[in-house]
């Protein structure tokens, strides 16, 4: 499957936009009927094959190359052929989201770390700001998320090909939370924390405004967008965190709360970095601990982009 840019389309573009729907749906046809693990084995073994010979495949080793500089390059072509079987995991696993999130069906599937029985999860305490990464199955971060802390809704970018998106939207209801176009962003965030709404978001993607920070000693622009929500309303950031264990079996993190209370003397501004620095640093770490989890299949550093020191500081553009 192939995602294009949004604009005028040309007729072959058009074309290919329904192709890829309709390859999509056939496929889910044609394993959504299996026992989901092995829906899910099967689609990882049709992406380890058909990903590496995308065109897509050149920005996944790019990213990894990135990220990963002290990896020989057959490490990064092993490397990018299980990001490519994951994704196919994942791609499968959106026809069996209605199974994955029956309790009935789900049982053993979802290992939930730490023990959110315990007191000190903010869950009940108000809304909470959900941070996660492109790891794993990194959709069911939602489902999860929602049996702690209550109602939620999650950021999501609609897809180029308008096809496609609907078939993936017709799938996501079974996750039961709202969602909210990148195009509304912040606004819709903050709207649905004001309604007593938890909200998600995704934080590993590159964006076309924002400061300036390193992502793997590299210089990216990253969203402030949760460190600029918990300043604003109070509510705290609970990052959460997806493995896949085996197949369609998954570890669901939740990781501790999130300082983001300003410093002495802090303005809101080097606040909203810090935090964001923070944040960046434990998806850091996510991805270094299982890299073959991460979806990393859009180019996430500019093309300019240089490895910097630890030393070198953020240059806050906007802070939204």
């Amino acid at each position: 499957m192939i995602l294009r840019k949004r604009g005028k389309k040309k007729s072959g573009q058009l074309i290919g936009e329904r192709a890829d729907a309709l390859a999509l749906r056939v496929l889910w046809w044609l394993l959504t009927p299996l026992p989901i693990d092995w829906a899910s084995a099967m689609g990882r073994r049709v992406f380890r094959f058909l990903g590496p010979r995308s065109r897509k495949n050149r920005r996944v080793l790019a990213n990894l190359t990135t990220a990963f500089p002290e990896k020989r390059r057959d490490e990064i072509e092993r490397l990018a052929v299980e990001v490519w079987g994951n994704f196919g995991a994942v791609a499968i696993e959106f026809a069996q989201l209605p199974k994955l999130t029956d309790p009935a069906r789900n049982r053993g599937r979802f290992e939930i770390v730490p023990d959110l029985r315990d007191p000190a999860f903010p869950a009940g305490n108000g809304p909470c700001i959900f941070v996660t990464a492109h790891c794993a199955n990194w959709e069911l971060v939602a489902y999860i998320a929602q049996q702690y802390a209550g109602p939620g809704d999650v950021l999501y970018s609609p897809q180029a090909n308008p096809h496609l998106d609907r078939l993936l939207q017709e799938k996501r209801q079974a996750l039961g939370c709202g969602f909210i176009s990148k195009d509304n962003g912040v606004r819709g965030l903050l709207r649905a924390l004001k309604n007593g709404r938890s909200v998600g978001l995704a934080v590993d993607t590159r964006i076309d405004e924002g400061p300036l920070l390193p992502f793997f000693g590299v210089k990216t622009h990253v969203t402030t967008a949760p460190a600029w929500l918990a300043l604003k309303t109070g509510f705290p950031i609970v990052p959460i965190h997806v493995e896949r264990i085996r197949n369609a079996r998954f570890r669901v993190t939740f990781h501790p709360v999130l300082k983001v209370a300003r410093g002495e003397g802090e303005t809101r501004e080097q606040a909203v970095l810090r935090v964001t620095r923070d944040i960046n640093a434990l998806v850091e770490s996510w991805i270094r601990a299982h890299p073959a989890d991460w979806m990393c299949t859009k180019r996430r550093w500019p093309k300019e982009s240089k490895r910097v020191g630890n030393a070198d500081m953020a240059t806050p553009d906007s802070i939204v």
